[in-house]
């Protein structure tokens, strides 16, 4: 998803009130407990680190931030943040890198950890108020602007060492750098060190795993966008599929047509669990007549589809396709993902078959106009389906992938990975995401229960939001759990399983009548790890997760 641009260092200003550390944030550090390295009380200790030489690397500016809040161009201010080393600095690991990151360390009370935030879409902004909800709790809080400034593709146009630096070695630098501030800052190297991210955040967490398997000890990868090359073939895929030949300006479906196909799918399929609940928990078993949704004589468009658009979406169903053998690129979005109530940027499929600042060309059309090809005027309509995807994939997956399923280095240095994603998920395909898993399963020889789980999460769209529970984690946005443990903040079970060796079995999610706990809990409902799947035990409160249990699928 497009983010607004932040540069990778700015001077920022700042509003500072004196307000307490939230409850959830003391609960958490209670919980996890504090490092024994003391942490540093003088301001000029922090200022002095702007003095440090690393390899690679240099810091351009190092500032105490006050308990209080700080406002950040672009974005929300962040509040209630405890007394912390600010430390802004560059990576060139080549000639042509600039890579911006961000390193916050609390001056007191320190835990031992540092935690690594990753990004979205192409875009260079921080997630800063994921980075304030680790320094409350007393990690180290790290992130990086991915090498350029901006969320558009331009950047990487006659520039491979630029799309490198995106595609793979920004976050490796940053916490390279974060580490080595860290034990000079604290005099004690980190206990552990944790990456968590969606989408983009969730391709960089798996490139960390298979590039640079001891960055981190855990890794939590949401929505993984990280088979990048054939997920953009599959945005080309849905323009193609959705206008005639040559005319790039009339969708044949629009949004209310996605709507109407997601609210059937939702019909014919909400109770398969046996609770009604606005929730299709399996959309494999989910089948969709589209001649139920046929026009009639007579019948108004806006209550069904004519023959051209069923047409169209059968063709989107198939999944993006090689001309010569048929063989699947990118796998087709699961049932219902039509559309997403609530999501709010990314709500549909509409979002990325077009651009939506240019409408009238594929959304992503750079990755293959400016990055692969260096031909700012590529025609899309006479792309090859076969020598092209090959030609496409030999000059970009090196770069930006990160599909490959051996992670037996990681496994072996202890490393704990967390794999999520949406049911509903109208940007990456969660059939996308079960195929690299089980890839991992097969290439490891069977059981990987031991380092590597995946959730699949029943009603929610791309990272966050929907119809689901969708409120399990403090690491990743617009999430907040009930109660701030490993049995419901993802982002806790994955320490508790890397620090006291104890896999997660399920985490409970929440839907809330609002945005947050205070407005009342709705239903709660149990993740569970593929590939079991949460049933309805048919006796207890349908509303409550421990009516509903982790089984294998039938």
């Amino acid at each position: 998803m497009p983010d607004d641009a932040t540069s990778p260092a700015p001077r920022l200003h700042r509003r500072i009130g004196t307000r307490p550390m939230l409850a959830g944030a003391s609960a958490i550090t209670f919980l996890v407990g504090t490092a024994e390295a003391s942490a540093p009380d003088s301001a000029t200790q922090c200022r002095a680190m702007a003095e440090q030489h690393l390899p690679g690397a240099r810091v351009i500016e190092a500032t105490v931030v006050p308990a209080g809040e700080l406002a950040v161009p672009g974005q929300a201010a962040v509040g209630d943040l405890p007394t912390l080393c600010r430390i802004q600095g560059v990576a060139e690991p080549t000639d042509r890198s600039r890579i911006g990151f961000e390193v916050w360390m609390p001056l007191a009370a320190w835990n031992g950890r540092i935690h690594m935030v990753g990004n979205g879409g192409y875009s260079s902004s921080i997630r800063y108020n994921l980075m304030g909800n680790l320094v409350r709790r007393g990690d180290v809080a790290v992130a990086t602007d991915t090498g350029h400034v901006g969320d558009d593709l331009e950047f990487g146009f006659d520039n491979r060492e630029a799309i490198a630096d995106w595609g793979h070695r920004a976050v490796h630098e940053s916490i390279r750098a974060g580490k080595a501030l860290t034990q000079t800052y604290y005099g004690a190297a980190p206990r552990q060190s944790y990456f968590s991210g969606c989408s983009t955040g969730g391709h960089q967490g798996l490139t960390a795993a298979q590039r640079y398997p001891g960055d981190f000890d855990g890794i939590i990868a949401g929505a993984p966008g990280a088979n990048r090359t054939n997920l953009n073939f599959g945005f080309l895929w849905q323009f193609l599929q959705n206008h005639a030949p040559g005319d790039n300006l009339n969708p044949i479906l629009t949004r209310a047509d996605l709507q109407l196909v997601s609210r059937k799918a939702l019909r014919d399929c909400d109770g398969l669990d046996g609770v009604a609940d606005g929730i299709v928990v399996d959309p494999r078993r989910c089948t969709v007549d589209l001649a139920d949704l046929r026009c009639r004589p007579g019948e108004e468009a806006a209550t069904c589809l004519t023959d051209r658009k069923i047409s169209a979406l059968s063709g989107m169903r198939q999944g993006a396709r090689r001309a010569d053998t048929g063989e699947t690129i990118y796998p087709a979005w699961p049932v219902g993902s039509e559309y997403v109530e609530g999501q709010g940027l990314a709500e549909g499929w509409d979002v990325y078959w077009a651009n939506p600042r240019k409408p009238d060309e594929p959304q992503r059309i750079d990755y293959f106009r400016r990055w692969s090809l260096n031909d700012p005027e590529w025609n899309w309509w006479s792309f090859d389906w076969s020598t092209g995807v090959d030609r496409i994939r030999a000059a970009m997956a090196p770069l930006t992938d990160a599909v490959n399923p051996d992670l037996s280095a990681f496994r072996a240095r202890g490393g704990k990975l967390i794999l999520f994603i949406g049911w509903q998920d109208p940007v990456v395909s969660a059939y996308d995401t079960i195929d690299y898993f089980d890839r991992v399963i097969d290439t490891a020889g069977g059981d990987v229960s031991d380092f590597a789980q995946l959730y699949l999460v029943p009603g929610m769209g791309h990272c966050a939001l929907g119809g689901g529970a969708t409120n399990f984690s403090t690491s990743t946005r617009n999430s907040m759990p009930l109660v701030a443990d490993a049995d419901h903040d993802m982002s806790l079970a994955l320490e508790r399983w890397v620090e006291e060796g104890v896999a997660p079995r399920r985490i409970v999610a929440a839907r809330y009548r609002g945005s947050t706990p205070a407005s009342g809990v709705e239903l709660t409902r149990p993740l569970c790890p593929y590939p079991a799947v949460p049933v309805y035990d048919g006796r207890g409160d349908p509303a409550l997760a421990s009516s509903h249990q982790c089984r294998p699928p039938t």
